[in-house]
């Protein structure tokens, strides 16, 4: 806590005594880390009114699908500086079908558009998307999918390319380059 004034206040003797008021640094959270610069408006002010307008569509029915700033392994998005273009494709798998292991150097937007995808993350185990699903797919970490579903899975695939980089990058399964212990 900061001393942020002093307040005057009166002791039962009658006497006035100058005493610091504390106050929260609001600077801080309380797990040490630096507050949001913009924290979540007050109800009813020109600030929620304002994220309020901004967050209408001018569509009927909408349903979010995604938003954030992190991969699902935590990496923070870093958008191409040069080059920008935006690739989209749809990728079919039928059940029990593997990818190669891969990697991905530019940001990817996934939706499930049907069935069901395991993907495995080198160091971050398994995690599974289902229909109706969206994430921001790990770059720099190297993972592969498999249908684990009974039908087929569709999933629209939408890279934002640029500096460059291109959408997929094969990798060797994790591990295969360590010598084997006999």
């Amino acid at each position: 806590m900061k001393l942020s004034s002093f307040a005057f206040i009166a002791v039962l003797s009658g006497a006035l005594v100058a005493t610091p008021v504390l106050s929260a640094d609001k600077s801080i959270t309380p797990d040490g880390k630096p507050a949001p610069s913009k924290p979540h408006a007050k109800p009813g002010s020109k600030a929620a009114q304002e994220e309020e307008a901004a967050s209408k569509t001018p569509y009927a029915t909408v349903r979010d699908v995604f938003s954030g700033d992190e991969t699902v392994a935590g990496e923070k998005v870093a958008f191409p500086q040069s080059n920008p273009s935006v690739k989209a494709i749809e990728i079919t798998m039928q059940p029990g079908e593997v990818s190669q292991w891969h990697q991905h150097h530019a940001p990817m937007f996934a939706y499930v558009l049907e069935g069901e995808i395991t993907v495995t993350y080198e160091e971050f185990g398994k995690k599974v998307y289902r229909a109706g699903e969206g994430l921001l797919e790990a770059m720099d970490v190297t993972h592969q999918g498999e249908n684990t579903g009974e039908g087929p899975t569709r999933i629209l695939a939408v890279f934002l390319l640029g500096d460059d980089g291109v959408p997929t990058v094969a990798e060797d399964k994790p591990g295969a380059n360590k010598n084997k212990v006999e």
